[in-house]
């Protein structure tokens, strides 16, 4: 493995190894909504569909592409993929296909049965769509002026440059220098004046609300260039009261992406329109056939949340839906600028927050996703935004795509900012959660399989159900260097997956494995202890919090083993929000409590003492039809809007439920997991005493089984997020009991193998079964809870049971090492098709002892793919079958096993193997195939890969011991 990992020693817990050739006993059907599975179908688990995955179950890949593709290379590249176990492919970043080379990527996709995703091109914007429609998406900007009390202000208006787009990283986008802005069509739509409570020249000026004056009637020398018959310029010639200093505030509207509007059903019309016009016949029936998807990232430019504050109508569907005027309150928008003295503008954020989110659901995610199903399409979307200070709810918008979508780059790795989006689909019965996953900040070419691994048992046990690695780039263009295309650069941000790299020889084994866990926690419906209430209208932060962000700070509860949720208001308004026995949605997630945390981060946008009148009395309603509910610190009194009037009402409510006996009160988060185990109520996953092993149950109803992923997490907080690779990996072994929900007997599904093997060492308990548990460090186990007898239709090499026995150190064994040296084919520097080749000279190594290739002289600066071979001798008595464990220890990056010319399916994160069936008395051929990163060597080669200094320990090093249990 690539790391000192520990193990994950399934020998602890007493497996039986199973002969193949008999199926499951039942299906394992998937419980799910069917208007959620007719889009997004679930493959009912049995032995056989374990063993070997469907195309729906695997991951996908994002494409990148540059200018000059071909549709020969184009069909090859999808050729290769379905080779390598990838189940779809998200194309359009970079350089979007031509209409050929885009039918013959569908074709050729359809053929070999890969999903295909698009993404930019005229799914963005119709071709040629600029800043000065009138329905492009726009943002509201402002200009200022200050006049004395008593005096006239002259004013003539000039449109503002559109603010510099910083893009990820501070530049223009990857950290690019920002082109300096230039001017846009902008329209002048208000002009408000305001008397500054204290000096109007001050960092943020204070404004008095109550003295807003709307002089837009007195603007004079208009023209009508701007939206609408606006004007574009105007003056303004005003006397101000004779108190106090006063601000003139001009709002314009002015185009912000050369894209349709996001927040009106006109901007959506016109996207639909470009995308008819844009696709053929022939790509409309290629879509149609194929049935895969259109994606949005969550950068507001890629169309992901909207993050701008104006659309044509803002004014009047805000004064309908929230009751007052949007522009006489608009210096609220800017608190950089401008607040307003009686407290009154945070509110209004609000107010225009829940109205963009309204406005985005109802007018552009709706209509897309309705149009999209005609063409047999989805729609898939990351509705999270991106790092600034404000966005439309999460949690709303993900309850209504077909797809939702998360990433492990902005979530910083961190399990509990995956919880909102999936809390979505627990709630809604849909499987799809995808992840944009693993991208590493200038980690291009180092990325290890297992640090994808590791990662995505983070984003798993979070409820996550879909792997779509970022990036997998084309395979050349004109000015690439070997070893090919990479839009970020061979130093650069996210690496390039692919066969490029030696590990990508071992792809099938990850991509098993990813598909089969994938497989797993899409059947049947999520299980969650406990709800917690959360409306955010902030970006998830752990992207902007360094040293580590959590919605819910502290660790207890889930050290405990309670998982939990996070519903917002649209949530807990659905009709599944209703409580049975108890229950908070009996037949979805059925959480055993509602939390409102007075703890909960952000802080802010809404604060934790707002909550809207409906989502206090629905909660109300809730605690009176029998659900428990905990209150930590203090309890909601007032409403998020600038709207007052029901302020008293939602203290009311709050003050009724406090005087339920089902509802209780902490002080802090970390007092509520000893709260509810004196209620009697506990996880469905629980520890014998508190650990950091992580869980998620899916119970497949009709058939009886109950599902759990549980993952041993090690950082809570992983250091050097977001450029971290897990490597070093934790060493908390998990060592315990767990008890579990449910009924019947266990039994482990080995995600590596496909084998699906007996748990031995189990014991029954009231109300669930005792399993004993040996997790290694970031590993993960799947557990199936069966009343009915599962069985499996492959032989599993997963450790056995064993008492003590001997055991046999061949780490300094003598070994002998072929290794293929992977470097460029000609000089390196050349570019285009021929800096795409590989040599791949062979150097053989004899080695007395295991070491990195690091400390072997010709080595040192090599990739590539080594093969280690030794001799095992066994005494004559050597019983066959007898069980051993053979742990391989370090071994950096992907490996395959074979004993005795028998290859051996190998947990690549534990290393630990069961090959006592492979094993006979005498000589035995141990075989290690190892794949490596091509950091190595283009450090070497690439001044820039040189100065980020990564130097990767590769190859097996050990220590290799073979554990063999008493006679």
């Amino acid at each position: 493995m690539g790391s000192r990992f520990t193990w994950l020693d399934l020998g602890m817990l007493g497996l039986g190894v199973l002969v193949p050739g008999i199926a499951m006993a039942q299906a394992a059907t998937a419980g799910t909504n069917q208007a959620w599975t007719r889009w997004n179908p679930v493959t009912p688990l049995t032995a056989q569909s374990f063993a070997h995955p469907s195309m729906s179950d695997r991951p996908w890949v994002r494409m990148n592409t540059p200018d000059g593709l071909t549709s020969d290379e184009l069909k090859a590249e999808v050729d290769a993929m379905a080779a390598s176990g990838i189940g779809g492919v998200e194309i359009g970043q970079g350089t979007f296909p031509a209409t050929p080379q885009l039918i013959a990527i569908l074709q050729e996709a359809n053929r070999k049965g890969l999903k295909v995703s698009l993404s930019h091109g005229s799914t963005t914007a119709p071709k040629g769509y600029s800043l000065d429609e009138d329905n492009v998406r726009k943002t509201l900007l402002f200009t200022a002026s200050d006049v004395k009390g008593g005096q006239t202000a002259e004013v003539t208006f000039k449109a503002p440059l559109p603010p510099v787009n910083r893009g990820f990283g501070g530049g223009g986008g990857g950290g690019r220098p920002a082109p300096p802005p230039q001017p846009r069509r902008s329209t002048l739509i208000a002009v408000m004046a305001y008397k500054c409570v204290s000096s109007c020249d001050s960092g943020v000026a204070t404004l008095d609300f109550s003295s807003a004056v709307d002089v837009t009637s007195q603007i004079t020398g208009k023209d009508a260039a701007g939206v609408g018959g606006g004007p574009t310029t105007g003056k303004l010639a005003w006397k101000a009261p004779s108190e106090g200093d006063w601000k003139i505030i001009a709002f314009w509207s002015q185009g912000a992406n050369a894209q349709p509007d996001l927040f009106s059903k006109a901007g959506t019309d016109e996207l639909i329109r470009g995308m008819e016009s844009d696709w053929t016949p022939d790509v409309k029936a290629l879509l149609r056939a194929n049935g895969g998807d259109i994606f949005y990232d969550s950068h507001s430019a890629d169309r992901g949340s909207p993050t701008e504050l104006w659309t044509n109508n803002m004014e009047a569907e805000f004064k309908e839906l929230r009751g007052y005027s949007l522009l006489q309150s608009a210096a609220a928008l800017f608190p950089q600028n401008f607040m307003f003295s009686d407290g009154s503008a945070e509110r209004v954020r609000n107010d225009l927050n829940a109205m963009r989110t309204q406005l985005w659901i109802e007018n552009h995610l709706k209509p897309m996703r309705a149009w999209a199903h005609g063409y047999n399409l989805r729609l898939r979307l990351q509705p999270y935004g991106e790092v600034v200070a404000t966005t439309p709810d999460e949690i709303e918008a993900a309850s209504v795509l077909d797809r939702p979508e998360t990433e492990s780059l902005f979530f910083g790795d961190e399990v509990d900012s995956f919880l909102p989006i999936a809390a979505a689909n627990h709630m809604t019965g849909n499987t799809w959660y995808s992840t944009e996953c693993c991208a590493a900040v200038s980690k291009a070419y180092a990325q290890t399989f297992q640090d994808a691994v590791i990662r995505m048992h983070r984003e798993y046990v979070a409820g996550v159900t879909k792997l779509v690695y970022h990036v997998y780039p084309y395979r050349d263009a004109k000015d690439a260097k070997w070893p090919g295309y990479h839009s970020f650069g061979s130093a650069g941000f996210s690496n390039a997956w692919g066969p490029r790299n030696p590990n990508w020889i071992d792809a099938n084994t990850y991509n098993d494995y990813f598909a089969r866990t994938q497989q797993v926690l899409t059947q049947g419906t999520a299980k969650v202890d406990v709800a917690v209430y959360m409306l955010s209208y902030t970006f998830p932060q752990p992207m902007q919090v360094k040293g580590g962000f959590h919605i819910w700070p502290d660790t207890k509860l889930q050290e405990a083993g309670f998982t939990r949720d996070y519903l917002d208001p649209a949530l807990l308004a659905m009709p599944s929000a209703v409580v049975t026995n108890h229950v908070l949605a009996a037949n979805k997630a059925a959480y055993k409590v509602l939390i409102l945390d007075g703890e909960q981060q952000p802080d802010a946008n809404p604060e934790r003492d707002e909550m809207p009148l409906a989502t206090a009395q629905r909660i109300l309603a809730l605690a009176k039809a029998g659900l428990p509910i905990i209150v930590v610190g203090k309890a909601p009194d007032h409403v998020p809007g600038r709207d007052t009037k029901d302020d008293a009402a939602v203290k009311s409510a709050m003050d009724a439920l406090m005087q339920l006996k089902n509802v209780h009160r902490v002080t802090h988060e970390g007092d509520v997991p000893a709260l509810l185990l004196s209620l009697g109520i506990h996880p469905s996953a629980e520890p014998e005493a508190p650990s950091q092993v992580l869980s998620l149950r899916r119970e497949d109803a009709a058939r009886g089984v109950q599902y759990y992923f549980f993952y041993n997490q090690q950082e809570v907080t992983p250091p050097g997020e977001p450029a971290n690779l897990f490597e070093l990996a934790g060493t908390k072994v998990f060592d315990g009991k767990v008890t579990l929900h449910g009924q019947g007997k266990p039994y482990v599904l080995d995600a590596w193998s496909g084998a699906i093997v007996p748990l031995q060492g189990y014991e029954a308990v009231p109300g669930g079964v005792r399993v004993p548990l040996h997790i290694a460090a970031d590993d993960a186990v799947m557990i199936a809870l069966s009343k009915l007898p599962l069985t499996s239709s492959v032989a599993g090499a997963v450790v056995t049971a064993f008492g003590a026995g001997k055991t046999m150190d061949l780490t300094g064994a003598r070994w002998h090492l072929a290794v293929e040296d992977w470097k460029p084919a000609v000089k390196y520097g050349a570019t285009g098709v021929e800096a795409t080749q590989t040599s791949k000279d062979a150097i053989p190594v004899e080695l007395e002892g295991l070491k990195s290739w690091r400390k072997i002289p010709g080595l040192a600066d090599v990739s590539g793919v080594g093969t280690y071979t030794t001799t095992l001798n066994l005494p004559d008595d050597w019983k066959a079958g007898r069980s051993s464990v053979l742990r391989l220890g370090e071994v950096m990056d992907s490996f395959q096993l074979k004993v005795n010319g028998k290859a051996v399916p190998a947990n690549q994160i534990s290393a630990a193997v069961e090959v006592g069936r492979y094993l006979h008395a005498g000589a035995n051929t141990i075989e290690v195939r190892v794949a490596t990163t091509l950091n190595n060597r283009l450090s070497q080669l690439d001044t820039d890969v040189r100065k980020r200094k990564i130097v990767q320990e590769y190859g097996l090093i050990g220590p290799v011991v073979l554990e063999t249990a008493a006679k």
